[in-house]
């Protein structure tokens, strides 16, 4: 499954229904969510090393200096990449 994570509000999102197998993708507001020290983001690493943030909302919003390194950056190329390999899709917002 690939859950697409649009905002910031970290209480709309529960990181126990991701899984080892699925893909999370920041995109959006929700790029704010991998900058350094979020406990929501701990969470979900916690539960899979499949995570990816798009680059063009990083660098609209100025956080790529930000972004944990755990979080791969990724392109709108990568991300249509993505929803091929993993579906259904989940998105949070």
């Amino acid at each position: 499954m690939l859950h697409t994570i649009a905002t910031p509000n970290q209480s709309t999102i529960d990181p126990t229904l991701i899984s080892a197998q699925d893909a999370v993708l920041f995109w959006q507001n929700g790029v704010i969510m991998c900058c350094q020290d979020n406990s929501t983001l701990n969470a979900i690493l916690q539960n899979t090393h499949h995570c990816y943030v798009l680059d063009n909302d990083i660098n609209a919003r100025g956080l790529g200096d930000l972004i944990d390194s755990r979080v791969k950056i990724i392109n709108l190329q990568q991300v249509i990449d993505l929803t091929v390999n993993y579906f259904p899709q989940m998105n949070w917002e």
